[in-house]
């Protein structure tokens, strides 16, 4: 009977204090490393579709842009107001609205961040009282070279150059994510000058 009382009685001695400690130690370790890794893991994420979304954006902008010069009879890289563009004569597939604008404006200075936007007006074209203007894409990473048109090759039609640079990232080279193309207004007449022809005005 006196054995079976020490069994019992032994029976409630539980944890010490210092067992507890460490043992909330040790799950206070483990926790703080799976929070971690779901935390980068999360924020991974974010960054990648963040940047799945501004280059898709890009590509339907490029493709948007495509569709313009295609159409176009004339074709002029030129600062619009103060931004960088393009001016395209559109007057055989658009009657209403005979020039479109493409835009490259600024979004921050630091980092540099700019957007495209695309306009129909004749006055104050891509600014915040343009009501025609639309955003089309963002997180350009410069406004040079973005829009070029060179001199037009004899026999050939006119080409308008594209060039986007994006990136969610700017501080970073390595993330940028560049779209280039090369498309013919077909619109417009073939140049036969010997040597070429020169960039037509578009105002």
């Amino acid at each position: 009977m006196r054995v079976l009382r020490q069994l019992l009685a032994g029976g409630d001695e539980g944890y010490s204090l210092i067992e507890l400690i460490v043992v909330m130690a040790i799950l206070g370790t483990v926790i703080a490393g799976l929070t971690t890794v779901f935390v980068s893991g999360s924020a991974a994420e974010i960054d990648l579709s963040r940047r799945f979304q501004a280059q898709q954006q890009a590509r339907l902008a490029l493709n948007q842009i495509r569709s313009d010069v295609h159409c176009a009879s004339a074709a002029q890289a030129q600062t619009i107001g103060t931004y960088p563009g393009l001016k395209l004569s559109v007057t055989n597939c658009y009657s209403a609205t005979p020039t479109i604008s493409w835009c490259v404006v600024p979004v921050t200075t630091t980092p540099a961040r700019y957007a495209v936007y695309r306009s129909t007006a004749t006055t104050n074209i891509c600014t915040t009282s343009d009501a025609t203007r639309t955003f089309v894409t963002d997180y350009l990473t410069t406004s040079t070279g973005v829009f070029t048109t060179g001199t037009i090759s004899r026999y050939a039609l006119q080409t308008v150059a594209l060039d986007f640079k994006i990136s969610v990232n700017p501080t970073t080279s390595k993330d940028v994510y560049e779209l280039t193309d090369a498309v013919v207004a077909r619109n417009g007449p073939r140049c036969d000058t010997s040597g070429g022809c020169s960039v037509p005005v578009v105002s």
